[in-house]
């Protein structure tokens, strides 16, 4: 919603006025949104205001490295339509008969289908399973082609830069290049008390640290394909010795905070590795096969394999983080695009069926999110860095088969078109993670705190901003 409309917090109690306040105010200054958490006054407020149930809910989060040319992954297919985007995308254009005809069409009458490389999230579409999210993109404030050409829109710090739009992605602070926090570690700060107690952590990633998952208080606990990665010989029996040693070290009580920091992390690190271990080993076996061969399929899977151990590790939340690499084709776009959609669909099918095999798929939601679209037009052989772009969303949960948001007119020089077909997005990643957030049990009233950006596009007491996902709580 617009800053002009009254505040919707001002019927709140006071502190919580001032917490959502003070959440709007940190955009650019996380380092207060971290102090606020830290000082444990968000900790009241989560507390009466999370779900009691005992259902599970995890986040999928797909990161697609480089920049996905998501216009060849979804595009018009009516005559009309295609013609359009044939012309604008010139030499990188798919050939109309590469697309898979999606059910329905958009609001202005285009049909859109998805890139025959996709079967298998084409078929997840047709059940009903999975949905796409149009031209969503990273957003300061509302921004229009003339704010944008007259130079007083706010606009996202790197605009069409890998590092910094990465780092907006996981953050949803745009206009900060020390965001602090991610707003799945913020979240998960949130929700964290939803889980027992035990040495690992809620936001488990194969994608290394990132700060999608990273919270004043909750941190990922990063894994491997096969698994959590030890220390190197830490369980040899030759190095008994050595080990003792180690562990006089991190259980030895110190003065030097530092040093009692560092003792603790150390030891956190072992318990978990430890723990984490000995939970997949009795947990349920996932029998449906993943690709060997398909890097991504092997990091879904071992991340099927977490959450069948969810009730041996004690969560009733957790997020998860997948990085696939290899987007950034400015060139050979036309060999290399369609093996890299390939790769990613067969992976998410063999996911979802991996989740439907544990009876997960209402409780088990997978999105993608990608630095930036192409520029619509080609530079000969390949795309550049672009701005707004289309998304996706996978699992039971989902109220799929259709496009959420506004899928944008591809001509160049049109109302969204900065330059090269580099679109300005019409959907806010803000409204985009608000909606999975909202599922994952965050109360309207808390959505501020995990995405402080939200409230210039969104009045979090109108519930779900795009209404993707069943079961969205009212206001």
């Amino acid at each position: 919603m617009k800053a002009s409309r009254p505040n919707p917090f001002d019927r709140f109690l006071s502190r919580r006025r001032f917490l959502g306040e003070a959440s709007c105010a940190a955009v650019g200054t996380a380092s207060l949104l971290s102090s606020i958490l830290n000082l444990r006054l968000v900790g009241d407020v989560a507390a009466a205001e999370v779900p009691a149930d005992d259902e599970y809910r995890a986040l999928v989060c797909v990161f697609l490295a480089g920049g996905n040319d998501s216009f060849n992954m979804l595009a018009p297919v009516d005559s009309t339509g295609y013609a359009e985007y044939s012309a604008v995308r010139g030499s990188v254009a798919v050939p109309q008969n590469r697309f898979l005809p999606l059910g329905g069409s958009v609001p202005d009458g285009r049909s859109l289908g998805l890139n025959d490389s996709m079967q298998g999230l084409w078929n997840l579409y047709s059940g009903g399973k999975a949905t796409f999210i149009a031209n969503v993109g990273t957003l300061v404030e509302p921004t229009t082609l003339a704010t944008y050409q007259n130079g007083v829109a706010k606009l996202p710090l790197g605009l069409f830069s890998h590092s910094d739009q990465q780092m907006h992605w996981q953050s949803s602070l745009p206009d900060s290049r020390a965001p602090g926090a991610g707003w799945g570690g913020r979240m998960g700060d949130l929700l964290d008390e939803l889980n027992g107690a035990g040495p690992v952590s809620m936001n488990v990633s194969l994608g290394g640290i990132n700060l999608f998952q990273s919270g004043a208080e909750v941190v990922p606990f990063a894994i491997g394909t096969g698994g959590a990665v030890e220390l190197s010989y830490w369980n040899a029996g030759s190095y008994l010795s050595r080990r003792q040693a180690m562990e006089s070290i991190m259980d030895a009580q110190y003065q030097n905070a530092f040093e009692r920091a560092f003792a603790k992390m150390k030891r956190n690190a072992v318990d978990a590795n430890s723990t984490f271990k000995a939970s997949l080993a009795s947990a349920p076996v996932v029998t449906s096969p993943f690709t060997a061969a398909n890097t991504l399929s092997s990091q879904l899977q071992m991340v099927a394999k977490t959450i069948a151990a969810r009730d041996v590790l004690s969560k009733k939340r957790q997020t998860f983080f997948v990085h696939m690499g290899g987007w950034d084709l400015h060139g050979n776009i036309e060999s290399n695009h369609p093996g890299l959609l390939s790769t990613l669909s067969v992976a998410i099918s063999e996911f979802q069926a991996a989740i439907a095999e544990l009876e997960l798929e209402n409780q088990v939601t997978l999105f993608s999110a990608s630095d930036f679209a192409r520029t619509l037009s080609s530079n000969g052989s390949g795309t550049d860095h672009a701005w707004g772009g289309n998304q996706f969303v996978v699992g039971g949960a989902v109220n799929g088969g259709r496009i959420y948001g506004t899928y944008p007119e591809l001509a160049l020089g049109s109302s969204l078109d900065t330059g090269r077909g580099r679109l300005i997005p019409t959907t806010s990643v803000d409204e985009y993670f608000a909606e999975l957030a909202l599922w994952m049990g965050v109360s309207p009233s808390n959505l501020p705190l995990v995405l402080p950006n939200l409230t210039r596009f969104h009045d979090p007491v109108d519930g779900a901003p795009l209404g993707f996902l069943m079961g969205d709580p009212p206001p």
